[in-house]
């Protein structure tokens, strides 16, 4: 069985861990904490803080605002390697527990065609889903937009 203590550094150890693996930075990896409970409370704190720019941690969770859906919609186009770009219409997003569904045009002209995205919050990120994967029951995809997500072209 594991002590606090061994509990604690396991924690620190793998907030460490997580923070290199995505390039933030952590104070606490630079200088070495006098107790293992100020390395997890300093990691916690990092964490803990409000959204920055520069070479500070950035955290927080991804929100169903057009502005952040759109910016998803941006990165899915790029990945595809064309452009892609949110149907300008009312309801053409919507959210539910972690989860976003999006109808986007995806290509140019002529062969643009309209596709069905689904998204599931990871933090801050929206990380596009295989519909293939995700929707046949049952479904992590929330009853308010399964719908939406799994029943459309």
């Amino acid at each position: 069985m594991l002590s606090n203590r061994n509990v604690a550094l396991l924690l620190a150890l793998a907030a460490t861990a997580a923070l290199a693996a995505c390039g933030g930075s952590n104070t606490a990896s630079t200088t070495a904490p006098t107790t293992v409970t100020d390395s997890v409370t300093r990691t916690a704190t990092e964490q803990a803080a409000a959204v920055t720019t520069g070479a500070q941690i950035t955290t927080g969770s991804a929100t169903c605002s057009k502005t952040e859906i759109t910016d998803a919609v941006t990165a899915y186009g790029k990945a595809q390697k064309q452009p892609a770009v949110l149907v300008p219409t009312a309801g053409s997003y919507k959210c539910s527990n972690g989860w976003a569904v999006a109808f986007v045009n995806v290509g140019s002209g002529s062969t643009a065609v309209t596709t069905t995205v689904v998204w599931q919050a990871e933090g801050q990120f929206w990380v596009p889903q295989d519909r293939g994967k995700v929707c046949p029951k049952p479904s992590k995809v929330p009853a308010a937009i399964y719908n939406a997500a799994c029943n459309t072209n």
